[in-house]
């Protein structure tokens, strides 16, 4: 984990709402994984006072060099209206890599990946890790959901050799009419798994646990929270776990990926 001043490379709109920053960094990110998260001040002033913590989309290379790491985010309010104003050469000072990370062994053969809404950055960073990985990954499938089309975010990346798409929209307005985790079952109705991994809203991801538990497939989710200092000093995100012995854990520093299994949702 560094604490460092970040010059901003672009801030791009990716959809409706919706923007791409791309972050040049010192040090620190060339060990970063997908799930890990960054904690960024905007601005210098006293409004917003708390970092903001934003998944990592992935990383920025110059050959086998990494130089940077790019966020997704969404315009909601005056924290992220603010910092879809700043500007190529603009300067942020960002701690990270916090959290840890989807981990995906060796073993496995059919992955599954669902995203929904805002939840894209990680599992595309996951996505494109998986080229690189070292092992014999038969078949990996991607479920992206959105409410409408203007909430399907950066699906194009996910067009990778031996990766299948499916793509789900509430209104119908592209892909599959419905929820992601409808299309979800479908698929598991004629197909099989060895790891689910997912990452979007709280009723999302307790419906792709659901799912998972009933066929008995291992399943991981990155689970967002506000968060004020991304360590776990404010123990402001616990969540309540399973097990009575561990009671609560903290989304900042024991996730934000959790097996689904063990979480009390």
């Amino acid at each position: 984990m560094i604490e460092q001043d970040t010059i901003v490379l672009r801030n791009q709109p990716a959809a409706p709402g919706y923007f791409r920053m791309g972050l040049s960094c010192a040090a620190g990110f060339d060990s970063a994984k997908p799930g890990q998260f960054i904690m960024v001040r905007i601005g210098t002033e006293a409004t917003p006072l708390l970092r903001r913590p934003f998944s990592l989309l992935g990383q920025i290379r110059d050959a086998d060099r990494v130089t940077g790491v790019e966020i997704l985010y969404k315009v909601v309010g005056k924290g992220t209206e603010r910092l879809s104003r700043c500007r190529s050469g603009d300067r942020l000072s960002v701690i990270g890599p916090l959290g840890n990370a989807f981990l995906v062994p060796d073993s496995c053969r059919q992955l599954i990946l669902v995203a929904g809404g805002v939840g894209v950055p990680p599992i595309r960073f996951l996505a494109q890790s998986m080229l690189e990985r070292e092992g014999d990954l038969h078949r990996c499938v991607v479920f992206v959901g959105g409410r409408t089309k203007d909430d399907l975010v950066c699906i194009t990346e996910f067009d990778l050799p031996g990766f299948l798409l499916d793509v789900s929209t509430d209104d119908g307005s592209q892909g599959n009419q419905g929820m992601v985790t409808r299309s979800l079952e479908k698929a598991l109705d004629s197909g099989s798994a060895d790891l689910i991994c997912a990452c979007g809203p709280p009723g999302m991801l307790k419906a792709v646990s659901a799912i998972a538990a009933k066929r008995g497939i291992s399943c991981q989710v990155s689970i967002e929270a506000m968060m004020a200092c991304g360590m776990g000093a404010c123990l402001g995100c616990a969540v309540k776990m399973r097990d009575d012995n561990e009671r609560y854990r903290h989304v900042c520093v024991d996730g934000p990926v959790f097996d689904a299994s063990r979480l009390a949702w």
